[in-house]
């Protein structure tokens, strides 16, 4: 795979820790300054891990990645957008049609497995470390969890594709050993990030001076079972991030994305202003306030949010550019993104009662936290809801609260697992085309690596 492995073997850049989780960010901001070091040196003590850690961060809130890459892709192969008039790479992706070409998404996947490389340097020197240890190998963990979750999720069949998950995922990477890429099966890849949550949530402290914590690694192992149709382990995770009581829920919209930061979040990428101001991809593709947006939304989904005392129609606007719907929730200079937070949690507890058939009130309650905030409190469901009454307003109020935000896709790949085909624009939900193609560089390190079907979703 021509990933730019060889210079980050042979020196990588020290960088200040620019995506972090809740307090601490000024420490990170220490950091020497970026240069080249070589590696022999960088890595030498414990000094060198957290460096070559705080590398990995780095690519994470990138714009290949959380900066927005990843949100838009998935947006795009998602069923909100209105891309009709869409061309070039985000054509091919918007029109479920991709290629081995397309720097677009081959810049994400790429990075993505970069990050991966980085956390596998960590791994491999954790004998330079000291008081740091196992700090330090449960960040690389979660980070080499987190980033093969999104891989497999863009370029692999999902979770229940087949009986027992043996449909060809992504190539695994756990060594920093430059191999040709060969696809493992997308239950081996659950395997492994499973199995590096569980480590990363055993060594990782409950705050952690901004990088990753076990409420972190938690939260994670909460969305991959969700993704999974793994409701009593999605339920059990989701369960403990909520019950920590150590994140409460935003009173309103505007600080999700804000300067400020958001009170839910579990781990997010941290703004600081005149030193690393993430999310410029997402207002390359979505700010609505000076220019009509590249990204813009279906009349059908506007429908669905603008409705009688739902606040969050505030967050989209029909009117300034005529016959277009265009979101506001990133119309700002800067903002902190989060990656995990606690709106999420609830309507994973939420659906995941549902769908075992347990602690329904709890579920019931769940979603009258969403309601409450989203229509100014005017509208609940009684505690003794059904399950399937439930699992309705979980799906529906997870379809507004995260349009714009990359979950979309997800969620109509794993209801369709499920045996329900929820995609507004009618393709089925496992149709070639909702599987991005591996590009070229990665083919081209294995004359046997097996492509993905194209075709579309015609």
């Amino acid at each position: 795979m021509k990933i730019n492995y060889k210079n980050i073997s042979k020196s990588f850049l020290v960088l200040a820790v620019l995506t972090v989780m809740g307090t601490g960010c000024k420490k990170f901001l220490e950091a020497t300054s970026p240069e080249s070091i070589p590696k022999d040196v960088a890595i030498a003590d414990e000094t060198g891990l957290k460096a070559e850690m705080n590398s990995a961060y780095q690519i994470v809130g990138g714009g290949n990645m959380f900066g927005g890459k990843i949100q838009v892709i998935n947006d795009m192969l998602a069923d909100q957008l209105n891309g009709q008039q869409l061309s070039g790479d985000f054509g091919e992706i918007f029109g479920r049609k991709t290629s081995v070409f397309g720097e677009y998404k081959n810049a994400m996947y790429t990075d993505i497995y970069q990050a991966i490389y980085r956390s596998n340097i960590v791994l491999e020197n954790l004998d330079k470390a000291s008081s740091l240890k196992d700090n330090l190998e449960g960040q690389a963990r979660f980070i080499r969890a987190l980033c093969h979750f999104e891989v497999v999720q863009l370029f692999a069949q999902p979770y229940g594709f087949t009986a027992d998950n043996s449909h060809l995922g992504v190539p695994i990477r756990t060594s920093t050993t430059i191999n040709p890429g060969v696809r493992a099966t997308v239950k081996q890849v659950y395997d492994l990030i499973i199995s590096d949550l569980k480590t990363a949530e055993t060594k990782l402290p409950d705050d952690n001076g901004g990088y990753a914590t076990k409420w972190a690694a938690k939260a994670l192992l909460a969305k991959v079972y969700f993704q999974m149709n793994d409701f009593p382990n999605a339920y059990l995770y989701s369960n403990q991030v909520i019950t920590s009581n150590k994140f409460t829920l935003d009173a309103t919209y505007a600080v999700r994305f804000s300067e400020t930061g958001s009170k839910e979040s579990i781990f997010k990428i941290v703004n600081t202003k005149g030193a690393y101001e993430p999310g410029g991809e997402l207002r390359g593709q979505y700010r609505s306030d000076f220019s009509l947006p590249t990204l813009r939304f279906t009349t059908d989904f506007y429908s669905s949010v603008n409705t009688p005392n739902d606040v969050r129609k505030a967050l989209y606007d029909n009117v300034k550019y005529p016959g277009f719907v265009v979101t506001k929730k990133y119309n700002a200079d800067r903002f902190e993104i989060p990656v995990l937070y606690l709106t999420d949690m609830k309507l994973i507890r939420a659906e995941s009662a549902a769908e075992t058939g347990q602690n329904l009130s709890i579920g019931a309650q769940d979603i009258n936290d969403i309601l409450n905030r989203a229509y100014a409190g005017t509208k609940s469901i009684p505690l003794n809801s059904s399950a399937s009454l439930i699992k309705t307003n979980a799906r529906f109020e997870r379809s507004i609260e995260f349009a714009a935000e990359g979950n979309r896709i997800a969620e109509i790949k794993r209801i369709g697992a499920k045996g329900e085909n929820i995609d507004k624009r009618g393709a089925p939900w496992n149709c070639p085309g909702l599987v991005l193609q591996f590009p070229q560089g990665e083919m081209a390190s294995n004359t046997a690596f097996q492509r993905n079907p194209e075709g579309g979703c015609n």
